[in-house]
């Protein structure tokens, strides 16, 4: 076998030659792959679209027309029984309200009483009592048979509540006051 010695530029061509004879096998390589891989790959997508839901608690003080009273300065105002506005010592009045949790609503609500708040002369002076009824109603009686407040409520579900307020023995003659409930519903 006999050798020869490229000198000067046909050195230089030969090696350009073999340099452009590896690039153009790599870039048939290259290509064939892409080809490979473009023919041995795919794509899933997936959509949905997003809404929220409602939730809508109301009261209702004659148990069928139903209202938000969502603040304080727009409170249902109560109707007690005889007597709620000529207190003596240790008087006990009673008043219906209800709650529902509307059927629209689209999750259930757990359900929280808030102690009342009572300001003016009466502060300190009232305590309370409330039970829950089979119907809208209260008095004596609806109070002695009702039981616990339901800690929880689903969409539609109405909570008849009988609310129970007496005087304090220490009350004095001439007093006033202003009580306020509140009944939180959350979301669950």
């Amino acid at each position: 076998m006999v050798r020869t010695v490229l000198e000067g530029p046909e050195r230089a061509a030969q090696t350009r030659r073999k340099i452009y004879a590896v690039l153009a096998g790599g870039l048939v390589v290259g290509v064939g792959s892409a080809l490979t891989l473009a023919a041995w790959n795919d794509s899933e997508f997936a959509t949905s679209d997003f809404a929220a839901g409602t939730f809508e608690f109301q009261g209702s003080t004659d148990g069928a027309a139903w209202a938000d009273h969502a603040v304080e300065g727009d409170a249902a105002v109560l109707t007690f029984s005889t007597g709620f506005d000529n207190l003596a010592p240790d008087d006990v009045v009673y008043a219906p309200f209800a709650l529902q949790l509307t059927a629209a609503s689209t999750s259930p609500a757990g359900l929280t009483a808030v102690a009342p708040v009572v300001t003016g002369d009466l502060a300190g002076q009232l305590t309370f009592g409330a039970v829950s009824t089979t119907t809208f109603g209260c008095d004596e009686t609806a109070f002695a048979g009702g039981t616990a407040v339901p800690a929880t409520m689903d969409p539609g579900d109405i909570v008849y509540l009988c609310l129970q307020v007496t005087a304090g023995a220490t009350i004095t003659q001439g007093d006033t006051g202003t009580a306020v409930w509140q009944w939180d519903a959350v979301s669950q």
